[in-house]
């Protein structure tokens, strides 16, 4: 039986760690690969995910002829399961940022809801034709469960979307919320009371910047 020499020996371990760092292996025994963790896709925090930091900038448009707006919301605190979602409104004079009233909502087993008024925002299991209690006394329901969207961020698939109507303004509300990002398309319309005329807005993802738990 022959022995491996020094010399030889050397040369097998940089080839073995050649193979290694190209596409395939052949020298000892293979590493496992770690799994990637299953997303459940409907789940309310995947297809809302509120991390501390998480920022949205959509182009809003609100129908009147005008160029799109910015809108940038972010989420400005997370205590315990409650997160708040506040628009900011830029830099002061003092280079501190400025954000608006904040809305807070509550991560629970069930979904995500809106505390103060009692309403959900997602609620679970999430399936074709779901309804609950949403905000402002509108009823939620699931319209789409494989919903596909393209804007100025790209081109979603495998989204959620959900159509809340009647309510104390008799607003309609059409919400695409795509999994690991969050509300791609907002589309909220209102018949004025006074006129024939309807009120719409729509707010398109320009960005999204995930952010990280503290």
């Amino acid at each position: 039986m022959k022995h491996v020499t020094p010399l030889l020996s050397s040369l097998l371990i940089s080839l073995c760690a050649a193979l290694i760092a190209g596409p395939s292996a052949g020298c000892g025994p293979a590493t496992p690969q770690a799994e990637e963790p299953s997303v459940d896709r409907l789940a309310p925090t995947t297809l809302y995910p509120m991390e501390p930091g998480t920022q949205w900038v959509y182009d809003v448009d609100t129908g009147g002829g005008e160029p799109p707006t910015l809108g940038i919301f972010e989420v400005i605190e997370a205590v315990g399961h409650q997160r708040q979602i506040a628009n900011n409104r830029g830099m002061t004079s003092a280079g501190q940022v400025r954000h608006g009233d904040p809305i807070t909502y509550e991560i629970t087993p069930d979904g995500i809801r809106h505390p103060s008024s009692g309403g959900w925002l997602l609620r679970a299991p999430l399936r074709e034709g779901a309804e609950w209690d949403g905000m402002g006394g509108r009823t939620a329901r699931v319209t789409d469960l494989d919903a596909s969207v393209e804007v100025f961020a790209g081109t979603f698939e495998h989204c959620v979307e959900i159509t809340e109507t009647g309510g104390e303004d008799g607003r309609q509300v059409r919400t695409v919320y795509c999994p690991q990002v969050g509300p791609v398309l907002i589309e909220s319309s209102m018949d004025m009371r006074l006129t024939t005329r309807q009120v719409a807005t729509t707010a398109r993802l320009r960005t999204h910047a995930p952010g990280g738990e503290e």
